[in-house]
């Protein structure tokens, strides 16, 4: 099934049905997010968008595509549009000299574990997994059976290190070499705040006062008069901020990091 639109993070929709998901559990992501497929109505915004009749969404950033709700999320391939996250590799068929010895042609359509889609524009999208590892490339359209040559398109922008980055741990891959560590991986101690974030929203979207939350994750203990001097108040509230931020469209920051282009 093709692509019908780009989507962002969760916006209230009109004339649209939900998909049931998987039950929540204290930290899960379901808990905060909803599947949900627009009908006509929501399609027509996003076609006169398209043709300039609209200003773009704010929360624009993922081309939707048609999944299984059974399918855990860690399994599910999501698919960014190549504007906004640096990980997506726009690449384009390149005429090469057959004898150049540093050619590389590349069957992109036999990669194993590849799997791919084609939006209403019959641009190319493909997701390959391989081992611990992921990539993402774009093509303006379906790729020729067999093996090719490709060049890369970098935006000379703010972005451009993780772009590079991007580029050379997919060549790295396709050359057999260790692709190394992604450029903007989080530290260990910015990954466990965001596991905090996802169960405080959690939590409070459950109903959960911010005592409550930072007793379960910030192991405060005691009466009411130590909470209000207590800067863990603060901090569960920022939790809970931050949150709310990322699920309005502020996730697009963590496909960036470290680079900030926006202050908050």
């Amino acid at each position: 099934m093709r692509c019908r639109y780009q989507i962002g993070s969760r916006r209230p929709l009109t004339n649209t049905h939900k998909t049931l998901l998987p039950p929540a559990w204290p930290g899960n992501i379901f808990d905060v997010t909803t599947n949900t497929v627009a009908r006509s109505s929501e399609r027509k915004r996003f076609r006169l968008r398209n043709l300039g009749a609209a200003k773009p969404f704010p929360n624009d950033g993922v081309c939707d595509f048609p999944v299984d709700p059974a399918q855990p999320a860690g399994r599910t391939p999501v698919f960014w549009i190549p504007e906004l996250s640096p990980d997506v590799i726009a690449l384009h068929v390149a005429l090469a000299d057959a004898d150049d010895p540093a050619v590389m042609p590349i069957n992109l359509a036999d990669l194993p574990d590849l799997v791919t889609r084609l939006d209403e524009n019959d641009a190319w999208h493909a997701f390959w997994s391989f081992g611990a590892s992921a990539h993402q490339f774009w093509l303006p359209t379906r790729p020729a059976d067999g093996c090719s040559t490709y060049v890369v398109i970098l935006p000379l922008d703010k972005l451009l290190e993780l772009r590079t980055a991007a580029v050379l741990r997919l060549w790295r891959t396709l050359a057999g070499r260790s692709e190394g560590r992604r450029a903007h991986d989080f530290t260990q101690q910015t990954r466990d705040r965001h596991i905090l974030i996802l169960r405080a929203l959690d939590g409070r979207a459950d109903g959960a006062s911010y005592r409550k939350l930072a007793e379960a994750l910030l192991g405060f203990r005691g009466r009411k008069t130590d909470w209000e001097s207590d800067p863990r108040k603060n901090q569960v509230r920022r939790l809970v901020a931050d949150g709310r931020y990322y699920v309005r469209g502020g996730y697009r920051d963590l496909l960036r990091y470290p680079i900030r282009l926006f202050e908050r």
